[in-house]
C-alpha cells in the first residue's frame, strides 16, 4: 500500500515519475547492511550511500513487538488513490494538534549511584507554599468532587477539557502542588529565553507571555485565571473546572474514594467519583552538587518557578560561566538558548555544556548527526566538553569547581543540572497502585485505568503500547492525547477507548534546527537515513563514498580525511529493531509527522529508500 502511495505521491507534484527521480537526489547513511539492488539503486540515481555497522551496545529491553502483519497484495489504481485520501485526510488531521512540537528529557547520560531525589525542588515547592495557597483556607473547598485530578499540569488540563467536554454539567477539581495556573512546559527551554526582562516579567507566571518561531505571541499558560470556576463557588459543587492551587494530595484511598489535601498545616479530607493521577515527573539531582545547591548556585529547570529562579540568578553581574550539566535534549536545548540570550546581551560571558558521551544528543541521534549537532552548538557559542563525568564539587566564594573523573577541573558561578527525571509517584504505594520496577510509574491497563475508579496519564503513567511494549513517555505530546483519553475514560459517556497513540516529540537548538520524532529513538539501535543531496558540504560530495566507504568505525559525518564536514539540512532517519521500523526522526523535516505515524504503524519495509520519498526532503522548508 505504501509502495503505492509513494508512486502517487511524487506523480502529485505534476511531474513525470522521470523527472520526479532526478529531482530527489539524496545522501544516504546507515547503520544497518545496504543490500546489493539496493546500493545499485543509489547509485543510479546519483547519491552517496555510507554506512556503518550496527552500534556496540545492544539496544534496550523490551517487550517483543508483534508478528508482522502479512503483506497486503498490491492495491489497484482505485485503491491507491483512496490510500491518497486516507494520508491527506491524516495530513489534516494532524494540523488538529495542539502544537507542531513537543519534549522530551533524556535519562541515558546518568548513573544511579550518582543521582539523588530532588528534595531542593520540594524544599522549593514549600517556599512557594509559604505565598499561601488558593484557595487560603480549607473551609474554601468542596467536600466532595465528582472528578479529582491530582496534578496541575499539561496531563490533567486536557482530562478536564475532555470531561467537561462531554459532560458540560460535570464538576471537576484540580489540584496542583504549584500555585500558577495550568501552562505549557517546552518554552521553558527554547522560547522563553528570548523575552526580554525575563526575571522581572517570569514573577508573574500567570501574565507570562513569549514569542514563538512563527513570530506570534502566545500566554504560558492555556486558559486565565477567568476560565475556571471562582474558589468561592468550589464548595457549591457548581458545574465547571475549579483550581485548588498550592495544593498537595498526600493521601488517596481508591477502595474508600478519599482523598487528603495538605497546605503548609491545613489539610482537608474529600471524597471523590473517579480520581486521575497526573503528578508528572521531577528533576533527578547530582549528589556531588548538594552544597552548591544549598547555595543557590545549582539549580533545575522542570516549572516556570524554576525558570525565574534561573533568570534570577543569569541576572547577577558575578555569573560569568554558566555550566549546564547534561548531554540529553533539555540540556542541548537550554545551552543554545542560554549561549543565544547571553550573546545579545554582549556581556562576554560563555556557556559550557558538560556532557559524559562523545557528543551531545548521542544517546539519541546517530553519531554522524549527534557530531552535527554538536558543531551547531559549538557555532552558536555554547563550549562543549565531552567525556566529562562530574567527579565532585565544591565552592570556592562565588565559583563552584567542578572536578572531572579524568582530573580536569572547570570552574562556573551558576550550575544547571539536566540529568533527567523521574516519575512523581509517591501516592502509588499508599493507594495500592503498582509500580514498574525498571521504568518507573503507575501501571495502568489498555485503558489508562490503575484499578477502579482511578486512572493514570502523561509522565506518571507507565502504559503497554501494543507495536513498542510496555512504555513510560515524557513527552509533551503523550501528556495532552493520554490525558484527553483518560477524561473521555473517567466520563464514561462512550464504551471505553485504548490508548494506541504514537506520541510524537520536538526539539529546538535555536531557530535554524528543529527535528520532530516518534516512536522509540534510541542511537543504540541500527539507524538508515536519507538526507537530501545540499546536506553536503562542496568537497565532500565529490569522494563518491560508496557503501563500502565506511567501516565500523566511521560514522560518515567527516567524509574522506580533509574533506570538510558534512552538514545535514533536511532528511529522515529510521531507528530498527529485529527490522521492523521502531522510530522515525524528522531532521529540519516538519508537516510530515502524519507520514510516519503510518510508517511506524506498518513497521516493516524491504526498501526505506522508497517510504523515504514520502517525506521530500528534496523540499525546502
Amino acid at each position: 500500500m505504501l509502495r503505492a502511495i509513494a508512486n502517487i505521491y511524487i506523480e502529485s507534484q505534476a511531474l513525470p515519475r522521470r523527472d520526479a527521480f532526478k529531482i530527489f537526489r539524496v545522501c544516504n547513511y546507515s547503520t544497518v547492511p545496504v543490500n546489493d539492488k539496493l546500493s545499485r539503486k543509489l547509485r543510479r540515481y546519483r547519491t552517496t550511500v555510507l554506512s556503518s555497522h550496527g552500534a556496540a551496545a545492544p539496544p534496550p529491553p523490551s517487550s517483543p513487538p508483534p508478528p508482522p502483519a502479512p503483506a497486503p497484495p498490491p492495491a489497484p489504481r482505485r485503491a491507491a488513490w483512496a490510500a491518497l485520501a486516507a494520508l491527506a485526510a491524516g495530513a489534516s488531521l494532524g494540523g488538529v494538534y495542539y502544537y507542531r512540537k513537543l519534549d522530551n528529557e533524556d535519562t541515558k547520560n546518568t548513573s544511579e549511584s550518582t543521582l539523588t531525589t530532588d528534595a531542593s525542588a520540594v524544599a522549593a515547592d514549600e517556599a512557594d507554599e509559604a505565598e499561601g495557597p488558593l484557595p487560603a483556607r480549607a473551609d474554601q473547598l468542596p467536600a466532595h468532587a465528582q472528578f479529582l485530578l491530582v496534578g496541575g499540569g499539561t496531563a490533567a488540563f486536557a482530562a478536564m477539557r475532555a470531561i467537561r467536554s462531554a459532560r458540560p454539567d460535570a464538576h471537576v477539581l484540580i489540584v496542583g502542588a504549584e500555585r500558577e495556573l495550568p501552562y505549557m512546559r517546552p518554552p521553558l527551554s527554547k522560547e522563553l529565553w528570548r523575552e526580554p526582562e525575563l526575571a522581572q516579567r517570569a514573577a508573574r507566571p500567570d501574565a507570562l507571555t513569549f514569542r514563538q518561531w512563527n513570530g506570534r505571541r502566545r500566554g504560558l499558560a492555556y486558559e486565565p485565571a477567568a476560565f475556571y470556576t471562582p474558589p468561592e463557588r468550589m464548595r457549591d459543587a457548581a458545574p465547571g473546572a475549579a483550581l485548588a492551587r498550592g495544593w498537595r494530595v498526600v493521601r488517596l484511598d481508591p477502595a474508600a474514594r478519599r482523598a487528603t489535601l495538605r497546605a503548609g498545616a491545613q489539610t482537608h479530607e474529600l471524597s471523590f467519583g473517579a480520581a486521575l493521577l497526573a503528578t508528572g515527573a521531577r528533576p533527578r539531582r547530582l549528589a556531588a552538587l548538594a552544597p552548591a545547591r544549598e547555595a543557590g548556585r545549582a539549580l533545575a529547570l522542570r516549572g516556570v518557578r524554576d525558570a525565574a529562579r534561573l533568570a534570577r540568578a543569569l541576572a547577577a553581574p558575578e555569573v560569568r560561566t554558566v555550566a549546564v550539566l547534561g548531554g540529553g535534549h533539555l540540556a542541548a536545548e537550554l545551552s543554545a538558548a542560554l549561549a543565544a540570550r547571553l550573546a545579545a546581551e554582549g556581556a562576554g560571558r560563555r556557556v559550557l555544556q558538560l556532557f559524559r558521551e562523545d557528543a551531545p544528543l548521542a544517546g539519541v541521534l546517530p553519531p554522524y548527526l549527534a557530531e552535527h549537532a554538536a558543531r551547531r552548538l559549538a557555532a552558536a557559542g555554547v563550549q562543549l566538553r565531552p567525556r566529562a563525568e562530574l567527579a565532585g564539587a565544591a565552592l570556592h566564594g562565588a565559583d563552584v569547581a567542578l572536578r572531572l573523573a579524568d582530573g580536569r577541573e572547570e570552574r562556573a558561578q551558576l550550575v544547571v543540572e539536566c540529568v533527567g527525571s523521574e516519575p512523581a509517584a509517591e501516592l502509588a504505594p499508599g493507594a495500592g497502585l503498582e509500580l514498574h520496577e525498571a521504568l518507573g510509574g503507575v501501571l495502568v491497563n489498555a485503558e489508562l485505568a490503575a484499578r477502579s475508579h482511578v486512572w493514570a496519564a502523561g509522565d506518571v503513567a507507565c502504559f503497554y503500547d501494543a507495536a513498542l511494549g510496555r512504555r513510560r513517555v515524557e513527552h509533551h505530546d503523550h501528556a495532552v492525547v493520554s490525558g484527553r483519553l483518560a477524561g473521555e475514560n473517567m466520563a464514561g459517556v462512550a464504551p471505553p477507548k485504548t490508548y494506541e497513540h504514537q506520541s510524537m516529540f520536538w526539539s529546538d537548538l535555536g531557530p535554524q534546527l528543529g527535528y520532530e520524532a516518534i516512536g522509540i529513538i534510541d542511537s543504540r539501535l541500527p539507524t538508515v537515513g536519507v538526507f537530501a543531496a545540499d546536506a553536503v558540504a562542496e568537497g565532500a560530495a565529490a569522494q563518491g563514498v560508496g557503501a563500502e566507504g565506511a567501516g565500523a568505525e566511521g560514522s560518515g559525518a567527516e567524509g574522506a580525511e580533509g574533506a570538510a564536514p558534512r552538514r545535514f539540512e533536511r532528511g529522515v532517519v529510521f531507528y530498527l529493531r529485529d527490522e521492523r521500523v521502531v522510530g522515525v526522526l524528522l531532521w529540519n523535516l516538519f508537516n510530515r509527522m502524519h507520514v510516519a505515524r503510518q510508517v511506524l504503524a506498518r513497521g516493516h519495509f524491504d526498501d526505506l529508500f522508497e517510504v523515504a520519498k514520502l517525506f521530500s526532503p528534496q523540499e525546502e522548508e
